[in-house]
């Protein structure tokens, strides 16, 4: 079983990025730090609130382990009042992405689904592309993370405020088909089909699995449900994965495209 903490930590900094949007950072020992992989998440009390939140993991490294989230509600609201003092945490929890060596690696991320993949883009070895589609462009978060980490970015905004006017799954679908193109009429190429991790809101994810099954592209997802205990007792996150009943938190969060029931 992977290492799993259950403590308090102290908190370095709990920043505004942009309106109801924060980054927290909290300072870990290097056990725990070790222990983090992509696609995990936190359990995290927020004083007052019941149940804890669970929130992926942006980063781990250099003893801060950072959390990016959005105001959706009371837990998250009274989350990000928080500025000093320490906070209690339960993880990390789940099974994560799969960074083995992969050499055409394609990110497509939906609103605060970047916070999960961003930890994974800067431990993948090889360098792809980010898809990534918000709202407007002031729901675009981290993209000079991305550019700095070596990664060509394709974003789209709903109201063409930024990028392609409309869905990333739409963006995403014209390259993909191109990809065949290039394929087809270019054999000698050395083009390796791409792997796509998907982590967003549950119409994008469906839109894009159903995309990479037509294409026969495989990947992992990282499947968004709600999440009272984190570990798999409450059994109120359960999803169909290859026939069978399957814990998001416990067995997921990431599972693999070609497993998933849509």
């Amino acid at each position: 079983m992977a290492k799993r903490f259950d403590k308090t930590y102290k908190i370095i900094s709990n920043k505004e990025l942009c309106a109801d949007y924060f980054e927290l950072k909290i300072k870990a020992d290097a056990e725990i730090i070790k222990a983090c992989n992509p696609g995990q998440f936190f359990m995290i009390s927020a004083p007052g609130v019941f149940l804890r939140r669970p929130i992926s993991i942006h980063d781990a490294k250099n003893g801060i382990i950072s959390f990016l989230y959005k105001i959706v509600g009371k837990g998250t609201k009274i989350l990000s009042e928080i500025q000093s003092g320490e906070i209690s945490m339960l993880g990390p929890l789940g099974n994560g992405y799969n960074v083995s060596a992969v050499s055409n690696p394609v990110i497509v991320a939906g609103g605060t689904g970047i916070a999960s993949v961003h930890f994974l883009a800067v431990k993948l070895k090889n360098k792809g592309t980010l898809y990534y589609g918000a709202k407007t462009k002031k729901d675009l978060l981290c993209l000079d993370k991305f550019k700095k980490a070596g990664w060509k970015i394709i974003v789209s905004t709903e109201d063409g405020s930024k990028g392609y006017k409309g869905f990333i799954t739409e963006a995403l679908k014209e390259k993909i088909t191109n990809y065949e193109l290039q394929i087809t009429n270019d054999k000698s190429a050395a083009i390796q089909k791409p792997i796509l991790y998907v982590c967003g809101p549950t119409p994008m994810m469906k839109a894009v699995i159903k995309i990479a099954k037509e294409k026969n592209i495989n990947g992992y997802a990282s499947l968004e449900e709600k999440m009272a205990c984190g570990i798999g007792n409450c059994q109120g996150c359960a999803v169909k994965v290859s026939g069978k009943t399957k814990m998001t938190c416990k067995d997921g969060p990431v599972f693999r495209i070609e497993d998933i029931e849509i």
